[in-house]
């Protein structure tokens, strides 16, 4: 397998701190430190730590165009071929199309969400995929995004 990145550990504090930033623009100035409920340069220096660890991101949102086709991948492998393996999640990282790839339990070892131009293309990219080495069966559902949150630190939270 490939190597894993280096491992960000964030506190229960920091994650609380993440929270009231997630799912909106993030605040300037005075804004910004009164949000999190710190002193302006706490608050800045708390944002550069957090974006330098690369937990912390600016995105900009973008609506999709009305004929862009969303897919959920599920993926088996053969695991005893590991160079093929590693081809494989080279291939999930440097492909553009793959929004999320993330290793999973149970029947098949990758779930894969990726966005295409169009229903076309995104089948022509799941019979190409299934034709890689170490794939042994692949399930490709199409479907459209109802709700999509980028709130993880809200989840862990309430999770506990």
């Amino acid at each position: 397998m490939t190597p894993r990145a280096a491992e960000v550990h964030v506190s229960m504090d920091e994650l609380r701190l993440l929270a009231r930033l997630e799912g909106r623009p993030l605040p300037r100035g005075d804004d910004l430190a009164q949000v999190l409920g710190l002193k302006p340069a706490a608050a800045w220096k708390f944002v550069r730590r957090m974006r330098r660890a690369g937990v912390l991101r600016l995105v900009s949102p973008v609506r999709l165009r009305p004929d862009t086709c969303e897919c959920i991948t599920d993926v088996q492998v053969d695991a005893t071929k590991p160079a093929d393996l590693d081809a494989l999640e080279g291939r999930f990282s440097a492909d553009l199309a793959v929004m999320c790839a993330a290793r999973v339990t149970g029947v098949y070892d990758y779930r894969l969400i990726s966005r295409h131009h169009d229903y076309k293309s995104a089948n022509a990219w799941s019979r190409e995929l299934e034709m890689q080495p170490g794939v042994m069966r692949l399930r490709t559902r199409m479907c459209e995004t109802a709700k999509e949150s980028w709130r993880l630190a809200a989840a862990i939270l309430g999770s506990d």
